[in-house]
Formats: C-alpha cells, sequence, structure tokens
C-alpha cells in the first residue's frame, strides 16, 4: 500500500483493469494568459496593518461615538435653577392661602405681602432697628415692639447629651458621641416641626451604613414632598427633589420610588462629592446646602467658611480643618447659609422667597446628627 500519493511510476505496474495516472497536461509557459497554475494573493486583515494606519481605523469607526457616555450621574441643578424651582413652589403655596386662609391668618404668614398686609393688619409686630424692618423670623435680634422670638437652638455639646433618653432610638441604634472627630457614628431622633412634615418617610436601609445620611435624607423629604409638576418649575416633573428637565437631571424620574431615590443620593451625590468623609457633625449639613446650592458652590462656601483656598473638593485639608473646628461647626455653618440665602432672597426675589428659606435653615438647624431634639420624630 502506497504511503505517498499515487504516482505515475507506481501506477505503470498495476494490473490490468486499473486506471493509469494521467499524464499532467503541460501549461503553456510562453502565454501567460493561458498557465493554469497563477500566483495568489491573499486579501490584508487588520493586524497587517501598521500602528498609525490601525489608529486611524479606530478612530474612525469611534467617530460617531465620541461625545456620548454609557453612564449619566447625577445632575445637580445650580442656585438659579433650584431657587426658580423654590420661588415656583412657594408661589402655588402662596395662592393657595390667599385663597383659603383667613386674611390675619394669611398676613401672619406672609408678613411682607405689601399687596394684602400691612404692619397694621398682621398680628405679628414687626420690628425695627434704626429705622430698618427686622423680619421676625430673624433669631438674631432680641426684642423689639414686643416680639417674642424663638429659642435659639442649643449648641451641641462636648458631653454628648444625655443618650439614655433615647436609647435604642437613635439614628443608627448607638450611643451618640458628640464630636468634630466623630466619623460614621450614631445621630439623635429628628426633631418635629412646624412648618414640615413630621413623618419619616425614607426606608430605613442607610441608617446603619450612614446614620449622618439616613437623617439628612429624612430632612429632605420631609421638604420635597413627592412627585409631580410645579407651574413655572424649569425642572419639569419631579420626584423627591430629583428633576427630569434637561436643566436638572434631565433623566425620566417618573418610575422611582423612594427607595429608588435614596440609592441615587447616596451613590451620585453623598459618596461622589465626599460629603461621607466629612465628621457626622457637619457632614449631613454641607449635603443639604449642595442641593440647594449646586455641590461646586456649596463646597466652595464651606471652604471659605474654613479659612481654605477655593476649589471643589472635600480632600484631607478639609476634613483636618473639620476636626479641629473649635466651637459650634453645626450652627456657624447654618449662620453663613442664613446669611448668603437672606442676601439672595432680598436681590433677586423681593424676600418672595425668605419666609420659607428661613423656616428650611430652621428645620436643619433643628436636626443636626448632633442636635438632641426637644420633641423628637420617630419612625411610625
Amino acid at each position: 500500500m502506497c504511503l505517498f500519493p499515487v504516482c505515475r511510476v507506481h501506477a505503470d505496474g498495476f494490473i490490468k483493469g486499473v486506471v493509469p495516472f494521467p499524464k499532467p497536461m503541460v501549461a503553456n509557459t510562453q502565454n501567460t494568459a493561458d498557465r493554469w497554475l497563477k500566483p495568489a494573493s491573499f486579501p490584508t486583515v487588520f493586524d497587517d496593518l501598521s500602528f498609525n494606519e490601525r489608529r486611524a481605523v479606530k478612530a474612525k469607526g469611534y467617530e460617531p461615538f465620541k461625545d456620548m457616555e454609557a453612564y449619566r450621574g447625577l445632575v445637580v441643578e445650580g442656585e438659579e435653577h433650584f431657587i426658580e424651582r423654590q420661588l415656583a413652589l412657594l408661589e402655588e403655596e402662596r395662592e393657595q392661602d390667599e385663597r383659603t386662609l383667613s386674611r390675619n391668618d394669611y398676613c401672619d404668614k406672609y408678613p411682607l405681602d405689601d399687596s394684602l398686609c400691612d404692619a397694621q393688619s398682621t398680628s405679628i409686630p414687626v420690628p425695627t432697628i434704626h429705622g430698618k424692618t427686622t423680619p421676625p423670623w430673624d433669631n438674631s435680634v432680641v426684642g423689639g415692639n414686643g416680639l417674642t422670638l424663638p429659642a435659639p437652638v442649643p449648641a451641641t455639646s462636648a458631653l454628648g447629651g444625655d443618650n439614655n433618653l433615647f436609647a435604642g432610638r437613635t439614628i443608627g441604634g448607638g450611643a451618640v458621641v458628640v464630636s468634630n472627630k466623630t466619623h460614621s457614628g450614631s445621630c439623635y431622633p429628628a426633631a418635629k416641626s412646624s412648618h414640615f412634615k413630621n413623618q419619616i418617610l425614607t426606608s430605613g436601609q442607610y441608617e446603619t451604613v450612614s446614620p449622618a445620611f439616613e437623617k439628612a435624607l429624612i430632612t429632605v423629604f420631609r421638604k420635597e414632598g413627592g412627585c409631580g409638576t410645579i407651574k413655572n418649575d424649569p425642572c419639569g416633573y419631579t420626584c423627591y427633589g430629583l428633576g427630569s428637565g434637561p436643566k436638572c437631571m434631565n433623566m425620566d424620574v417618573s418610575k422611582l420610588t423612594r427607595k429608588d431615590a435614596e440609592t441615587v443620593y447616596y451613590d451620585r451625590f453623598w459618596n461622589k462629592y465626599n460629603f461621607g468623609k466629612l465628621p457626622d457633625v457637619i457632614a449631613g449639613d454641607l449635603f443639604l446646602a449642595s442641593m440647594g446650592s449646586g455641590a461646586c458652590t456649596a463646597i466652595q462656601q464651606f471652604r471659605q467658611f474654613l479659612g481654605l483656598s477655593k476649589n471643589c473638593k472635600i480632600d484631607d485639608e478639609v476634613i483636618k480643618a473639620t476636626e479641629s473646628y473649635q466651637g459650634d461647626i453645626h450652627n456657624k455653618w447654618l449662620d453663613v447659609r442664613k446669611a448668603f440665602l437672606t442676601e439672595v432672597a432680598e436681590r433677586r426675589y423681593a424676600n418672595k422667597v425668605l419666609n420659607g428659606w428661613m423656616n428650611s435653615i430652621q428645620l436643619k438647624r433643628e436636626n443636626g446628627c448632633h442636635v438632641m431634639p426637644s420633641d423628637p420624630l420617630y419612625r411610625n
């Protein structure tokens, strides 16, 4: 048996009846067109190209996708859009109050509405200092035309207060250690308010993960309400403070649950901007300020408050400055925010939003992580 291809030499000796191997036909070597065997070449592939050629091909292929993103993060509205949205909310509330409240009750709530109220028609006397009207919510003023001002919120104590009053009922479940150097500790329960919802609307999924975040988010949900569209709101349809319009998040928020919204706030905001790396005493406060002014503006303000260089980063420098801060950083920072919002409200909105903003500042004063509530609010 042949181990190699059949050749003519072997074929000639085969027994009769075996078909001999055909003689190969000789191609005409003089006429190239008549040759049977012609040289062949394989088409080149991507790996045969030079480095520069491969780079050019890739660049051309990626060209349609160069401005696209596989993941869209949270876009936090800036101060201007936040103010416009808050103004729309407050105007809608004011219009409803005008229709439903008595004149005295309306003027108690809106003492600066010159079209319907004056100093004589409101039951709240408006104090003056050096001839200048002082708003009744300005708790830096003492006395004045018989006005009884709200008592200031007690500063946080280095002793941490009496944790036995809230044993097992703190946010996080442990004892509250009141100190500018405390990280990832428990927070006191929320405080009831006469202006905002007295409900805990969070799911509780982050209570043990980050108590400071949980307490701040309780405040967000008490202020922001549910889902819907507010007249003149540039953010369009909004759910739990997250707007769908192009000036805000630029995404569909209509199907968000509260639990979904919590994850958005935690992953794309709390962690993204390093609020969770700050001490508990101030982390939630700066987070809340950022929800109003945008992360960069709020962080820049806070760095300036600490006497640091102006940029948009929460870094080791900020953390160390916060830990070494002497005094009540919670209330001092809110004093800065109060002054800022007061100036903006007067300069741009003729104080129409001031009452609501000052109520919001008061809510934040009473709901810092280390502020002990006189009338605690618990989850039902």
